[in-house]
């Protein structure tokens, strides 16, 4: 007997179609806090299945029990996440190259708002989906370009107080609201520092994303990644910097 014997068209497009639905769930996971839940919820179900499989029968007793109720309140917890991905599938999942380098095109903005002293906060996302930040202000979807970062930060509109969220070359949120550092120093620096430097090393602490800092008082640029903020740095080192995320 051949393996694919009674195989047809229809089973092809049965299992085009579940991969075309795996695929689209896992997209629109990845990109929320939804995901981390999703993994730890994959790990339960290796344990329920290990232990059906061994006849561990209390540990398939209370797994048995449990999981209904748990269903129920992932679906309440993340209702928000839940509905925020229904409205993307309908419509549609866009994506614009950016036309040049977006290392080049951050660079060129940081720099000319800095001479400006015009105040920004640029968050670059790593492996960390940043979209649960982004909600409270304006989803974007645009190519990154200088241009476009001087127009949000320079404007009195009601995005510049927020920050943007750039995800590889795309320009994902603007008036993005990060979460704010409570650490508490001795030697008194974050008494001098504001909100936006305390935003970025909220987001650093919680996330690997990198944050750029520009300082409407000073003028100065500083960055905030894994959890630490280097104040007040050169141009080369920012760019450096930059350089570095983009090229893992």
């Amino acid at each position: 007997m051949f393996p694919f014997e009674g195989f047809g068209l229809r089973d092809a497009l049965d299992i085009v179609i579940l991969a075309a639905l795996f695929y689209q769930a896992y997209a629109l996971l990845i990109e929320s806090r939804a995901w981390n839940v999703f993994r730890g919820l994959a790990a339960l179900l290796g344990v329920w299945f290990v232990a059906s499989q061994a006849g561990l029968e209390a540990t398939r007793f209370l797994f048995d029990r449990v999981a209904p109720v748990a269903f129920i309140a992932v679906v309440v917890v993340f209702q928000p996440e839940l509905r925020a991905a229904l409205e993307r599938v309908g419509r549609g999942r866009r994506r614009t190259a950016s036309a040049g380098d977006p290392v080049q095109e951050i660079m060129t903005a940081v720099r000319d708002l800095a001479q400006q002293r015009i105040g920004a906060l640029i968050a670059l996302q790593g492996t960390t989906p940043l979209a649960e930040y982004g909600r409270a202000g304006r989803e974007l979807g645009a190519p990154v370009s200088a241009a476009l970062l001087h127009t949000i930060f320079a404007s009195r509109g009601p995005l510049h107080d927020g920050a943007v969220i750039v995800r590889d070359d795309v320009v994902t949120h603007a008036g993005a609201i990060l979460p704010l550092s409570d650490r508490d120093e001795d030697d008194g620096w974050v008494a001098r520092l504001g909100t936006r430097h305390r935003a970025a090393l909220g987001l650093a602490e919680v996330s690997d994303a990198l944050v750029v800092v520009i300082s409407e008082e000073r003028g100065t640029v500083s960055v905030a990644h894994q959890g630490e903020l280097r104040i007040d740095i050169a141009p080369a080192d920012v760019l450096a910097t930059l350089q570095e995320v983009y090229a893992q």
